[in-house]
């Protein structure tokens, strides 16, 4: 069990873990970690959240044309299945640090990061690519534009182990170390 301080610090890390990833993503450059516990926060909110812009991309462009939607549920189809480790990684991570927030005050912190502050930054993320869309003078502009975004998915540009490769290290060695003491990566 966790001190009050060092509860109070893991929370910290793990929420500057998770905006250190969203404010990265914005910027294009991949994210420095300091620790492990950033690294944990980061891996609470990626790639899970990549996966809900994409989708809702996927969303928004499918009103502009059937080939751009087919094109784009085929991405992210795609993206899903190269993802679908570090996705389920990323659950069962959530799920250790839920386990360990065991005060209340914690619990509730920690709760309100998944529930309200990750949503929030999914919003923010997917309205950058959105108005870039809606500035588009018209429907078959606007799908280029998707189609442009989707061809980037299917380039890998969206992937994991190319716009935070210390994530995706993070994530390959823990799957790893599960594998090598007898469990499989996708496995509890």
């Amino acid at each position: 069990m966790l001190s009050g301080n060092a509860l109070r610090r893991l929370f910290a890390c793990t929420l500057a873990g998770t905006a250190l990833v969203w404010t990265t993503v914005a910027l294009a450059q991949p994210p420095q970690y300091k620790n492990d516990a950033e690294l944990m926060g980061a891996a609470i909110a990626s790639p899970e959240g990549v996966g809900q812009v994409l989708d809702r991309l996927v969303q928004k462009c499918g009103l502009y044309s059937e080939a751009t939607k087919a094109h784009g549920n085929a991405a992210l189809r795609a993206w899903q299945a190269r993802h679908r480790d570090y996705l389920t990684e990323g659950q069962r991570v959530r799920d250790e640090l839920r386990a360990v927030y065991t005060d209340p005050e914690a619990r509730q912190r920690f709760d309100d990061l998944l529930t309200n502050e990750f949503p929030k930054l999914v919003e923010r993320q997917f309205v950058v690519y959105s108005n870039t869309i809606d500035d588009q003078p018209t429907q078959s502009a606007k799908a280029e534009m998707c189609d442009g975004y989707f061809n980037a998915v299917d380039e890998r540009q969206f992937d994991l182990k190319v716009n935070d490769p210390a994530l995706a290290a993070f994530f390959d060695k823990r799957m790893a170390e599960r594998t090598s003491s007898g469990n499989s990566p996708v496995s509890k």
